[in-house]
């Protein structure tokens, strides 16, 4: 089966003060029609870039300085600034992280849901606005109408996050990135926007990557997981296999640190150390100041990503396949 994105040793570069870090380095996956990949990891390990690089909307002083995103064969880093235009929000679109600020507080929620209908799909003024109002609906915001002439600071977190939706959907992009669109949203809203995602995927097949910290979101929506730490990939494959078999250490350290509901719990597991900042990456496995099996080698060189089971792993103890 052709891929519907493909991504493959990916490097993304920022010029700083200090010189030139390397955010993403060497990240390759794909993503199937339909499929719900889950790009998870702690803060500061390439997540965000990663979905930023694919529509090209990283900063001015950031570089893709390596690497291939290909969208069913078709090479997106050769494309013009004029082509990514006609790309991003029809074909591939972006729920942002903050709804506050990825909405313009100067425009009406109806203006902004207009706008990608009347750019990508062509409609007439008085079309787009039906169609936005119907959107609106599927999404599950009461009295739409209303909340067409309305302004972002006059819903609550939870309508934000379904308006951000909703223009994302409103063109049936076959492929959406999610960043963590479940944040600062209280459990039921939560509840709600994931199985809005759901609904989305099962009636028009849109395939989702969904970048989390949320090790329990990802367990309940997606098909395949993506770990990232501190901009490389440390361990790929089913949602099943991985959580049933973490082999990673730092996937391990993410999943021992999801509190059990069954029990009382004096004193939550943690992952000892923080991630590396830029420029301050370890001569070996990135992880190797923090995990509890580093040898001497770890220190010094950097694993591979090696096959072990149905996942890929970039661990030493899966060199040879047989751990």
């Amino acid at each position: 089966m052709d891929s519907l994105l493909t991504v493959q040793d990916l490097q993304v570069q920022f010029q700083t003060k200090k010189g030139v870090n390397t955010a993403v380095d060497g990240i390759g996956f794909s993503v199937e029609k339909g499929e719900i990949l889950g790009i998870v990891g702690e803060s500061g390990c390439g997540k965000s870039v990663t979905s930023l690089s694919i529509l090209r909307l990283l900063g001015t002083n950031s570089m893709i300085s390596q690497g291939s995103i290909k969208l069913e064969g078709r090479e997106l880093l050769s494309l013009s600034e004029d082509e990514m235009c006609k790309i991003r929000g029809n074909e591939i679109a972006m729920i942002f992280q903050d709804p506050m600020t990825a909405l313009n507080p100067t425009m009406s929620i109806g203006e902004q849901l207009m706008e990608p209908l009347m750019i990508h799909q062509g409609y007439k003024k008085k079309d787009a606005w039906k169609e936005a109002v119907e959107v609106l609906k599927k999404v599950g915001i009461a009295a739409p109408e209303k909340r067409m002439k309305e302004y972002p600071h006059q819903l609550s977190g939870g309508m934000r996050q379904r308006v951000m939706i909703a223009m994302a959907v409103s063109c049936a992009p076959r492929l959406l990135i999610a960043d963590e669109p479940t944040t600062a949203l209280d459990v039921t809203i939560q509840a709600q926007i994931l199985e809005l995602m759901l609904e989305l995927r099962q009636k028009m097949n849109t395939a989702i990557i969904l970048i989390t910290h949320d090790m329990g979101v990802v367990a309940e929506t997606a098909d395949n997981i993506l770990v990232l730490y501190a901009g490389k990939v440390v361990e790929y494959g089913s949602v099943k296999e991985i959580f049933n078999n973490p082999r990673h250490p730092y996937t391990r350290g993410l999943l021992n640190s999801i509190p059990p509901l069954e029990e009382d719990v004096d004193e939550l597991n943690t992952i000892e150390g923080t991630v590396p900042g830029p420029g301050q990456m370890p001569a070996g496995c990135r992880f190797s100041p923090r995990c509890p099996l580093a040898s001497e080698r770890c220190s010094s060189c950097q694993p591979g990503l090696y096959k072990a089971g149905n996942s890929m792993v970039s661990c030493f103890q899966y060199e040879d396949g047989q751990a």
